[in-house]
């Protein structure tokens, strides 16, 4: 006897202005998706129309032009302020790296930073007699001393790599808080090694290092000074150069294959190392990236000085203050944390203007607590999603998902487990 065929019947799908949602099947067993409009499509507000269009957020945008205009307008005492603010963001996208992408944390990046401050500017600076002892390995002095800035850069740069790689290396075999304490003891063994020569921090005797030249024009400007822009206006926009091409670099590595396979290490190492990404590979990239980060952050910190600071700007407790930007500006945005290092650096000076004292140490507390208190996304997610309007329509397209969910909202029915058969012997039969 013929049987008749069943009907199938497709889903219907149903589209608003703010998601797309597929209506279950007729037997209700069909899926129920929601799904975010893009950015710039219909109910977008003008801002992510702008955002769409354009391809780049419009209040990064404004961010970049009052970043480049400033100079125009500030104080020369407020623009090199500022800069210190952009070196602290340098190293601050270091740490963003490891510790939001890679997940693995690191107290030694004040101090990393540090020595490689001193160690590019002992490079660049003229040879005055005193000579860096290098344990182990003698060097011809034409190699680590009165070298053109971008070679003393490398010298530190590659200094912050090679203890951020060997670092790194260790830590593979631990987890946790073995790292912390690992990192913990390179701050230490810094402070009580490098920070103690006085051919790098200049000790009690004054030191000068002389400022880069751009095709043979120096950042310097000679006394008086008539130029339009002054010796801190040209070492602002040099190092505002140097932060922008860091962020587009970190922007196109976040969203490169090797970028995404880093961030999934981070997430769950286990399920990276089941599809066949290893996860030392890319823990030891992080730390790397740190490292130049931290490298990058000092070589421009000793031109910008110039003369070496004191140690105790790079000292443990400057860690914990470096480590509180990213986790309080959160793992998804390098603006946001551009934006808290600005915020920190400046917050004290500017409070200081009415005669009110904010400890650094204690915004940098409460950066963290603050950080731990919002989670990954930190505050850069919370800003983000009160004015964007695609991040508010994938909460309630997930909260919507999860009610579906937890009422079985359209989804199929798991079919009864068959009971297990027992096997009848011959010693349970009656007699």
């Amino acid at each position: 006897m013929a049987q008749g065929k069943s009907k199938k019947t497709e889903p219907k799908t149903t589209k608003t202005a703010h998601t797309t949602k597929v209506a279950p099947s007729a037997n209700g067993s069909g899926p129920r998706i929601a799904v975010p409009p893009r950015v710039g499509g219909a109910g977008s507000n003008p801002v992510d129309k702008v955002h769409g269009f354009l391809g780049i957020h419009p209040g990064l945008l404004v961010l970049f032009a009052m970043l480049a205009i400033y100079p125009l307008i500030g104080t020369d005492s407020w623009v090199y302020n500022v800069t210190t603010g952009l070196v602290l963001a340098i190293s601050a996208l270091g740490l963003l790296v490891v510790v939001g992408w890679g997940r693995e944390i690191s107290l030694a990046q004040a101090g990393i930073t540090g020595a490689a401050c001193y160690i590019s500017g002992f490079a660049a600076r003229e040879f005055d007699g005193s000579v860096w002892d290098i344990p182990v390995v003698d060097l011809p002095r034409w190699l680590y001393t009165d070298l053109a800035f971008p070679l003393a850069m490398l010298w530190g740069i590659g200094f912050a790599v090679v203890v951020s790689v060997l670092v790194s290396l260790v830590a593979m075999r631990l987890s946790g808080v073995y790292v912390i304490v690992l990192t913990l003891s390179l701050q230490f063994l810094i402070e009580n090694s490098l920070f103690t020569e006085a051919a790098l921090t200049g000790g009690l005797s004054p030191l000068e290092t002389p400022r880069p030249e751009i095709f043979g024009a120096s950042l310097n400007c000679a006394q008086p000074c008539n130029a339009t822009l002054s010796a801190d206006d040209r070492m602002y926009y040099f190092i505002l150069a140097f932060l922008f091409v860091s962020m587009y670099f970190l922007h196109r590595f976040r969203h490169s294959r090797f970028g995404r396979s880093m961030i999934m290490v981070g997430v769950d190492p286990a399920a990276a190392a089941a599809v066949g990404v290893s996860p030392w590979k890319y823990k030891v990239a992080a730390f790397a990236i740190a490292g130049g980060f931290a490298g990058l952050g000092g070589a421009l910190l000793a031109p910008l000085y110039g003369t070496p600071p004191g140690v105790l700007e790079f000292n443990s407790f400057n860690s914990l203050f470096y480590l509180s930007i990213p986790i309080m500006a959160g793992f998804e945005s390098l603006t946001a944390v551009l934006a808290v290092a600005l915020l920190f650096r400046l917050a004290p000076l500017l409070l200081a203007e009415i005669d009110i004292e904010l400890n650094g140490y204690l915004l940098g507390g409460l950066g963290l607590a603050i950080g731990i208190l919002l989670g990954p996304r930190g505050a850069g997610g919370f800003v983000s999603d009160i004015f964007d309007t695609r991040a508010r329509a994938k909460r309630k397209a997930a909260r919507a998902q999860g009610r579906n969910s937890s009422t079985g909202g359209g989804a199929a029915a798991k079919p009864p487990r068959p009971e297990a058969k027992v096997p009848v012997t011959a010693g349970s039969e009656s007699k």
